[in-house]
């Protein structure tokens, strides 16, 4: 956006992408500010004015200068509004500008006036101090090419907090009190001076038509590049301007003189640059002769308005377009703005409440809600952009979850602190659980679907880091199938994988929960019981696993009686590393299996021998 005649005296910076929430904020409250300015040129309007800009650019003071001649022909500013109330100071109600240089010259050129206050000459900073502000902005009023007063804005904000973007608009909204001055000096002259109305409608750039309810135009104030130059009094609305144009008048025209109430109305003409659209009001006035109503008709080119309004909509409509879901949010993860992604997503039309009522986190999955809060407070807390990628499941609108994966991005204001937190999720519900099956291979064996050696060996070293960490004990023990040949030889192989099948889940139920059991290859299986205290427990355990492995099993009709080998030793008690135990273990169930099977031996019971034993293993 271009302020046209004021140019900020600080340096550009590119646009953020934060800048979307402040953007659409300001916009908000130009457009009341320019229906207000619009709608009534009386001064019980301005206290409003300059509180909606106020609170659009969270400035503590704002304030509306008017000049005025002083009686020794000086020029001189009134205080003629000030918000949030009026101020008790003296010093500020009227201003001498010839005292204050940088201020005059600034605004007598055009400029706008920013300084931090602690940077201003003696003179301006003695006038401020009384506010308490960090920065001074002013923003000049030019009506008819001169400078008729200004804008002041008196914030907490240091000069270089403010964006190029928000002193354009600010400067539009100045532009539009000029415009607000000038139809109103338009107004009260308009009886008196024909002429001087003609210079002051000039200088709102506005285009104001007197017609009657014939359609005969009586007085035309306008240079617009749109109107024809023959149009003057004593033409005919039809005749005179674009079919577009006239058509619209005449159509509210005897709307308007009926009921005596304004109407608006709105259209649009076609020049080499494209579409230039418009918005006028029109009201009725005393005719010149006293005879009768005119209608007087007050145009506005909104061309530019109208462009960035349908460049902001397009860009939604395109995101709309995405598979993604697009969401908007504060830090605690209260949603304030969703794409249409975001229905798709979860398989409905529309949501079930109001936006503002719902949070993300309602509708994550209990058990990952806890990783989304803790990302989110990494964002907050001014995490780096990078990494603040999650996996979580998302609830339905059909009771199922979905797999989605977030990539969350911190919008910051100027101070640092999180204006809102955007996230892009997608589907990758499938992506998952091909991964998921995947690793489920590489790490389970495929008969059993217990863990093999290598997820065997993981947990493995962590159950004994956990033992180091907290003084406890890990068994480990290696079970074996007596007799497992004859039993593939006489019922088949596929007689065989049934009993493995049988033998490890009865084995898993007679296991706790945090232990685990792996197949290790052939008919041989290996228990990890980490993180107990008590022999005793272990030998509890070991006589479940040995009942577990003597049930009887019904096989391609034919009665098994299997009995198993088990071997165990315990860390650190038995063995000091992860690779010692396991080679305990095993000579533990060798022996076992050399002294007449279907028994468990443990390693302390059975050491001079299994010492010798693995002493012959490791030569």
């Amino acid at each position: 956006m271009n302020s046209g005649p004021f140019a900020p005296d600080m340096p550009g910076s590119e646009g953020l992408p934060y800048e979307a929430g402040l953007y659409q904020r300001y916009l908000e409250a130009l457009g009341r500010v320019t229906s207000l300015l619009l709608e009534d040129t009386g001064e019980d309007s301005w206290g409003e004015v300059l509180q909606l800009l106020a609170e659009a650019s969270r400035a503590k003071h704002c304030a509306l200068y008017l000049n005025q001649q002083s009686a020794d022909g000086c020029q001189q500013a009134m205080l003629r509004s000030f918000w949030p109330s009026p101020s008790a100071d003296a010093g500020l109600q009227r201003l001498d500008y010839d005292e204050y240089v940088l201020l005059n010259d600034t605004l007598q050129i055009g400029m706008v006036l920013t300084r931090n206050t602690v940077e201003l000459p003696t003179p301006e900073f003695n006038l401020f101090r009384g506010l308490h502000s960090a920065s001074v902005m002013c923003i000049p009023l030019l009506v008819g090419g001169e400078m008729s007063g200004f804008l002041g804005f008196f914030s907490q904000r240091e000069k270089h907090d403010w964006l190029p973007m928000e002193i354009d608009i600010l400067c539009v909204a100045a532009n539009n009190f000029s415009a607000m001055l000038a139809r109103q000096r338009m107004e009260h002259s308009l009886r008196a001076s024909e002429s001087r109305l003609r210079v002051l409608v000039g200088a709102t750039e506005d285009i104001v038509i007197e017609f009657d309810a014939g359609g005969e135009i009586h007085n035309v104030w306008s240079d617009h590049g749109l109107l024809p130059s023959a149009t003057g009094p004593g033409k005919f609305l039809s005749s005179a301007l674009p079919a577009d144009m006239s058509q619209a008048l005449m159509r509210a025209g005897p709307h308007v003189l009926a009921s005596g109430k304004s109407a608006v109305v709105d259209f649009s003409l076609e020049d080499a640059l494209g579409d230039q659209f418009f918005t006028g009001r029109l009201q009725t006035v005393p005719s010149e002769s006293g005879q009768g109503l005119h209608l007087v008709a007050l145009i506005r080119d909104v061309t530019v308005q109208i462009q960035a309004e349908a460049r902001r909509q397009t860009m939604l409509d395109t995101l709309d377009l995405l598979e993604e879901a697009i969401v908007d949010m504060t830090p605690q993860g209260k949603l304030a703005n969703v794409s249409a992604g975001w229905e798709k997503l979860r398989g409905g039309e529309k949501p079930e409440c109001a936006l503002h009522e719902q949070s993300l986190l309602q509708f994550v999955h209990p058990e990952d809600q806890g990783e989304v809060e803790a990302m989110l407070g990494k964002l907050e807390a001014g995490a780096k952009e990078s990494g603040n990628t999650l996996r979580f499941r998302l609830h339905r609108m059909n009771g199922d979850y979905l797999w989605v994966e977030a990539r969350l991005l911190a919008h910051r204001l100027p101070q640092g602190h999180v204006a809102c937190i955007r996230g892009i999720l997608r589907d990758v519900t499938a992506s998952y659980l091909e991964q998921k099956r995947i690793t489920q291979m590489a790490l389970h064996d495929p008969l059993t679907n217990l863990p093999n050696r290598l997820l065997l060996h993981d947990h493995l070293q962590q159950a004994i880091v956990r033992a180091q960490r907290n003084g406890s004990k890990v068994a480990l023990g290696f079970i074996d199938l007596d007799h497992f040949k004859q039993i593939n030889d006489s019922l088949g192989h596929q007689a065989g994988d049934i009993v493995l099948q049988t033998l490890s889940q009865r084995l898993l139920s007679a296991m706790r929960e945090m232990d685990t059991l792996c197949r290790w290859g052939g008919d041989e299986f290996v228990a990890l019981l980490p993180d107990f205290n008590q022999e005793s427990d272990l030998r509890h355990i070991a006589g479940r696993l040995m009942e577990a492995g003597r049930q009887a099993m019904k096989v391609e009709g034919q009665e098994v009686l299997p009995t198993l080998s088990i071997g165990f030793a315990v860390y650190p008690d038995d063995a000091g590393s992860a690779e010692a135990l396991m080679a305990a273990a095993d000579n533990t169930m060798f022996h076992a299996k050399r002294n007449g099977r279907n028994s468990v031996r443990f390693y302390s019971d059975v050491l001079p021998l299994a010492q010798l034993e693995l002493l012959d293993h490791l030569i």
